[in-house]
């Protein structure tokens, strides 16, 4: 199944409802003192209900949607400012498959608001079909999250897994290390079309 977690990944992890998982994302990030690092792999999510930029988005209406980006965008402020004050490594790695989906046209969209706002994103086109990644954040060396997500094309989070594992955190590092080493570089951001590729 595309984006599924192996089997090696959940070895020995706890099962988390969606309000686990945000709870241990908590206690995770306030342990955290020098990288965390965030995997996307799926091409379409569906966003929290009541997400207003991407109810705007979806029936066209991108400056609406751009606006609400903005504004979601400031109500993570504090965020920003707890990584600069801890001087943490923060990277979100976003795995792209062509043509780009609906979805990642939102996507960029958003990202074009938050990169010039510090947040670091690496766009990359992995060595490997897309759809054998899956979605996890990495806490340092001592904790990580892996999603899961209601069955579909459409990532609709339902909760996941927390493992403290350590070969399940060093498979999960090398998976990303990986990906930034043979995975190809895109800046879509910078007026690539959503059928090439650099």
């Amino acid at each position: 199944m595309m984006h599924q977690p192996p089997a090696w990944a959940l070895d020995g992890s706890e099962r988390l409802t969606l309000e686990g998982f945000l709870e241990s994302f908590g206690a995770a990030w306030a342990r955290t003192e020098r990288r965390f690092l965030k995997l996307e792999c799926r091409q379409s999510y569906r966003e929290a209900d009541g997400v207003r930029s991407q109810e705007a988005f979806q029936p066209g209406d991108t400056e609406l949607a751009r606006r609400l980006l903005e504004e979601e965008a400031m109500g993570d402020q504090p965020l920003r400012d707890d990584v600069r004050a801890r001087n943490l490594e923060f990277t979100r790695v976003r795995l792209l498959s062509y043509p780009l989906t609906d979805y990642l046209h939102y996507e960029l969209i958003n990202y074009e608001v938050r990169g010039p706002l510090g947040e670091h994103i690496e766009f990359l086109v992995p060595p490997s079909p897309v759809e054998g990644y899956f979605d996890f954040l990495l806490f340092d060396s001592h904790t990580a999250l892996i999603h899961d997500y209601v069955p579909g094309p459409v990532g609709h989070q339902s909760g996941g897994w927390l493992t403290r594992h350590p070969k399940t955190l060093h498979a999960l590092a090398n998976i990303a290390t990986d990906l930034r080493a043979r995975g190809e570089r895109v800046q879509p951001l910078k007026g690539i079309s959503d059928t090439s590729r650099t």
